[in-house]
């Protein structure tokens, strides 16, 4: 198993695949370099594919230390720096896009080839001038997550993470599983299926205060005005199934971001690169190649 030990001393997990450009992996919230085995094999054959188990997920370690965006970012920083890799092309899902988007923050697009968004918006939470974020717990209506429905999921992630984990799981996946009750139908046959039971195990694994205080951290940012500063070409990937954010989302980064396309995936929820591994590995290989 290869590790790098930080600046802060946390020993992060990477695995190295392929040669060629490199291009870096970065999971989501709750999930680890397990989350891109079906991306992994075919990117090697064209590209030296990097992919990094973010502090306190996965096989790197747990600290109580160094839990926001920013630690992420300098993570991230500091192992593309050790592996000594010139221009990298980026691969974010869910929070691995907000970790790209804290990179460039903080150390702009410099060496950054291309970048590839997986399902995810530069800001969570409502506002007056923002509508395109997360549903609302209460509401159910689209872009309408404020404050007090970020307080009551994060009392249930510390209520019962055995339970919270499953809805994670279960909530990157297609709107159309649930029902008028906002029950998931496990015996409706949908993309992904036979991927569940892994899902929930890997879940599962992970440690509460790390997904609160990295969640935290996520529902505080609004990235809206990095988007104009990514000079990288930029592919906006995102299923159109997911339970979380609009189309209307994916067309304002595409207009906000200097160069810029966008892919729906359809049958796809949250999860898109694991429920149609084969549209996604392509389209993403032609894009970066």
């Amino acid at each position: 198993m290869t590790f790098y030990i930080t600046s802060d001393n946390v020993r992060l997990y990477y695995e190295v695949r392929g040669i060629g450009k490199p291009v870096i992996l970065i999971h989501g919230l709750t999930a680890n370099h397990i989350h891109f085995k079906k991306q992994t094999y075919e990117l090697s054959k064209y590209f030296k594919v990097i992919t990094l188990d973010l502090r306190g997920h996965g096989d790197s370690e747990v600290p109580i230390h160094g839990l926001t965006l920013r630690r992420l970012a300098d993570d991230l920083k500091e192992v593309i720096n050790y592996l000594q890799i010139g221009e990298v092309s980026l691969v974010g899902w869910s929070m691995g896009v907000h970790v790209i988007f804290e990179y460039i923050k903080n150390f702009s697009c410099n060496g950054i080839e291309k970048i590839v968004i997986i399902d995810m918006t530069p800001k969570l939470i409502k506002s007056d001038d923002w509508k395109y974020g997360l549903p609302g717990v209460f509401s159910g209506k689209t872009g309408d997550f404020g404050h007090e429905d970020n307080l009551f999921m994060l009392s249930k992630m510390l209520e019962n993470w055995e339970l919270y984990s499953r809805i994670v799981v279960e909530r990157i996946l297609n709107k159309s599983l649930y029902n008028e009750n906002k029950e998931f139908d496990y015996r409706a046959d949908f993309r992904g299926k036979e991927d569940l039971p892994w899902l929930y195990e890997e879940a599962r694994k992970n440690t509460p205060h790390v997904i609160i205080s990295l969640w935290i951290s996520m529902s505080l940012q609004d990235y809206r005005p990095i988007l104009k500063k990514i000079t990288a070409p930029c592919l906006i990937t995102y299923g159109l199934e997911s339970n979380y954010y609009p189309p209307e989302n994916y067309e304002y980064m595409k207009n906000q971001i200097p160069d810029a396309k966008v892919v729906p995936f359809e049958g796809c929820g949250h999860a898109l690169h694991i429920q149609d591994p084969e549209k996604f590995n392509r389209t993403v290989i032609e894009f970066l190649k």
